[in-house]
């Protein structure tokens, strides 16, 4: 029979002859003791699996000795165990049966809690840990290792969390991805793109948020992007565009209006819609200027349509133009509508041309 922690009992601590086999003996904690967390700690950080437990149960207990000895310990193998345990349930690559009080998600949670500023580990000493454990051979500690520190959100992340979007293992590249958006350093924006031109559905759409997440930083990459004879780049750099709102992106929204994929278009549509007032004019000057399609009556149509829906000044001025796109002479009659409506929102103010 395998025993919970270590081969030689701890001092306090019960061997497994001492557990009642029904239940079993992983649904038995044994008793913590009081040895002082400082010990534990250190004990833990040899490999005791014991001390390990003790050190764990007085941290879910929001303990703040274990916490000043976790934080005190002068060792990275105390924090290169805890995360093995987090990833793959060992301690000092010794089989662990974990008690019930560290089983729960929450349990894993606030362990992991331990590796970000402030919280336990020293900060240092987690990221070097954190960084080193991205080499890992097993994809479990990479891929908690990748999670731990998008939450930690530091920049000197960003070349190993780029490295990992190669990884072989989806879920490790996954979690590098997410990452990257929590860190928020511009320089994960050429790679991020990179990776989304041979992304699945699932990768391209966890893309799409971390650009989101890195914000205006991300424009200038997403612009770029956005010209690429790939339909699927497009899409994605437009709606990423649309959702970040910058004002650099009305441009090109716009001419998005008539891509040729209509898909994009219309993701298009549903971008400038959010910018207001300001989308009426490039949008206007796109009709003069443009040939008409069928396809721009319906996404140029989508625009004005819901911007006087909400904002009900705009109703007089758009509306003629709405009904000039869908007459029978629209490739004639839209321009001429066009020209109108922006010299008179001009006029009156509502907009500028």
């Amino acid at each position: 029979m395998m025993k919970p922690f270590d081969s030689a009992p701890d001092a306090n601590m019960t061997t497994t002859t001492d557990v009642p086999s029904t239940p079993s003996s992983a649904d038995v904690a044994p008793p913590v003791g009081v040895t002082p967390p400082q010990v534990l700690a250190r004990d833990a950080a040899n490999g005791r699996r014991g001390a390990a437990w003790r050190l764990l149960y007085w941290i879910m207990e929001d303990d703040p000795r274990a916490i000043v000895a976790i934080s005190s310990l002068e060792d990275d193998r105390l924090a290169q165990h805890l995360l093995n345990f987090i990833a793959v349930g060992t301690w000092a690559d010794k089989p662990f049966v974990i008690p019930r009080p560290l089983r729960s998600p929450h349990a894993r949670t606030r362990l992991r809690t331990l590796f970000l500023p402030g919280a336990g580990i020293e900060s240092m000493r987690s990221e070097r840990v954190l960084l080193a454990a991205m080499n890992d051979k097993r994809p479990a500690v990479r891929e908690t290792a990748a999670h731990i520190l998008g939450i930690f959100g530091s920049p000197a992340a960003t070349p190993k969390l780029i490295e990992a979007l190669q990884d072989p293992v989806p879920s490790v590249k996954m979690q590098a991805i997410k990452a990257l958006g929590r860190v928020g350093d511009p320089e994960a924006v050429p790679a991020l793109l990179n990776a989304l031109r041979g992304a699945d559905e699932q990768m391209g759409s966890q893309i799409f948020i971390s650009l989101v997440r890195l914000g205006h930083d991300a424009v200038p990459g997403l612009i770029e992007a956005s010209k690429s004879n790939s339909p699927w780049m497009r899409w994605h750099c437009i709606r990423a565009l649309g959702e970040i709102g910058d004002y650099r992106d009305l441009s090109v929204l716009t001419s998005a209006l008539s891509d040729p994929d209509h898909s994009i278009a219309w993701m298009a549509a549903k971008g400038l819609v959010r910018f207001g007032r300001p989308s009426i004019a490039p949008v206007l000057q796109l009709l003069i200027t443009t040939p008409m399609t069928r396809w721009l009556v319906e996404t140029a149509s989508y625009v004005f349509y819901t911007q006087y829906q909400r904002d009900n000044k705009l109703k007089p001025y758009l509306e003629p133009v709405v009904q000039s796109m869908r007459g029978v002479a629209y490739q004639v009659g839209t321009v001429n509508a066009a020209q109108k409506a922006l010299s008179q929102l001009t006029a009156d103010g509502l907009i500028e041309g």
